[in-house]
C-alpha cells in the first residue's frame, strides 16, 4: 500500500512539473511607493492611503483623506478602533449586489456605508466566465482583452454612477474610504480619475495604480504557486488566464484614458462633461485636497 502511495505521488508530482514547465509565468509592473504611515489593518488586502504625492503645480495630496482597500469581509474587530482612529467616517462598496451577498462588510458601528457599482453582473456572467477558465475556453490573451474591454467600458458606459462615484469622494469633509472586490481595478480607475481632477500628471497616476502589485505581491504569487501545484486537477487551466485577472497592468489603465481621449476628446472634456465638475470646483477640489 505504501510502495503503491509512493507511486501516486510521484505521478503527480511529476505531472505538476510537467504542467508548470508548460506554464511561462511573467513579471508584473510594480509602483514606486511614497512614504506613508504604516496601517494594521488585518485580513484586508491592498489598505492604503492615497497620498503625499505631488500633482503638476507642484502641490502635494494631502496625506489621511482618501483610502482604498478590497473588500471588508473579514475586517477583524481589533481593526475597527484603528479605522475610526484614522477618521473614517464613511465607506464607499463599489461592487455589485451579487458580490455584496457573497462578502458582505463587516463594518464598525457609526460608519456610513454607500453602495455604488457601476455595473451588475447579469446572467451570473462571473460563475459563467469561471466555469470557461477551468475548462480552458479561455486563454491568457481572451483574458487580457476582457480586461482592456472592461477598463475602457468601465469609464465611458455608466457615467451618471462614475460621476456620482467621484464626486461623493471629492465633496467628502472627512476620510473616506472606497473598495471593490480586489482593490485594484474598478478601485484603481476611481482612484486614477481623482487624481487626474486634482491635476496629478498620467505617470504618477499610473504609478499609484501599479502599487495594488507591490500590496498584493504575496497573495497573488500563493495564488499562483497554488495552481500551478494544482494544475493536474485543471490541466486544460491557461495560468496566463490569472496572471492577467491578478495583477494591474498599465496598458489596463491606459486603455480607459485611451477611450475617454477617443470619446471625449480629453480628460479634462471628460472631467467637465461627464463628471460634472467645472473649472472653478476643481480649483476648489486641488486647495482642499492638496497644500
Amino acid at each position: 500500500m505504501k510502495s503503491l502511495l509512493k507511486i501516486s505521488s510521484l505521478f503527480v508530482a511529476l505531472l505538476c512539473v510537467f504542467s508548470c514547465k508548460m506554464q511561462h509565468l511573467s513579471t508584473p509592473e510594480y509602483g514606486k511607493m511614497a512614504i506613508l504611515p504604516e496601517m494594521n489593518i488585518k485580513k484586508v488586502y491592498n489598505f492604503r492611503s492615497v497620498g503625499n504625492i505631488k500633482n503638476k503645480d507642484g502641490r502635494i495630496l494631502k496625506e489621511g483623506k482618501l483610502y482604498r482597500s478590497a473588500n471588508l469581509f473579514k475586517l477583524k474587530p481589533e481593526s475597527f478602533k484603528t479605522i475610526k482612529e484614522l477618521g473614517i467616517m464613511e465607506i464607499i462598496d463599489l461592487r455589485n449586489s451579487k458580490e455584496i451577498a457573497q462578502k458582505p462588510d463587516r463594518l464598525p458601528e457609526g460608519i456610513v456605508y454607500k453602495n455604488e457599482s457601476a455595473f451588475e453582473d447579469e446572467g451570473d456572467q462571473l460563475n459563467q466566465a469561471r466555469k470557461l477558465v477551468l475548462k480552458g475556453k479561455v486563454n491568457g490573451n481572451d483574458a487580457e482583452k476582457r480586461m482592456l474591454d472592461f477598463y475602457r467600458n468601465y469609464v465611458t458606459e455608466h457615467p451618471e454612477v462614475i460621476r456620482k462615484i467621484v464626486t461623493e469622494i471629492l465633496e467628502s469633509d472627512t476620510p473616506i474610504l472606497y473598495h471593490c472586490t480586489a482593490g485594484k481595478d474598478r478601485t484603481g480607475i476611481i482612484t486614477a480619475l481623482v487624481l487626474t481632477v486634482l491635476r496629478f500628471d498620467q505617470e504618477t497616476v499610473v504609478n499609484d495604480y501599479l502599487v495594488s502589485n507591490n500590496y498584493r505581491q504575496k497573495l497573488v504569487e500563493k495564488r499562483l504557486r497554488l495552481a500551478r501545484n494544482l494544475h493536474f486537477i485543471y490541466p486544460k487551466l491557461d495560468i496566463r488566464v490569472l496572471e492577467k485577472l491578478s495583477w494591474v497592468e498599465t496598458a489596463y489603465l491606459n486603455a480607459a484614458f485611451n477611450e475617454i481621449h477617443k470619446k471625449y476628446g480629453s480628460a479634462d472634456q471628460y472631467i467637465q462633461k461627464v463628471l460634472g465638475i467645472s473649472e472653478e470646483k476643481q480649483a476648489e477640489y486641488i486647495r482642499k485636497f492638496t497644500y
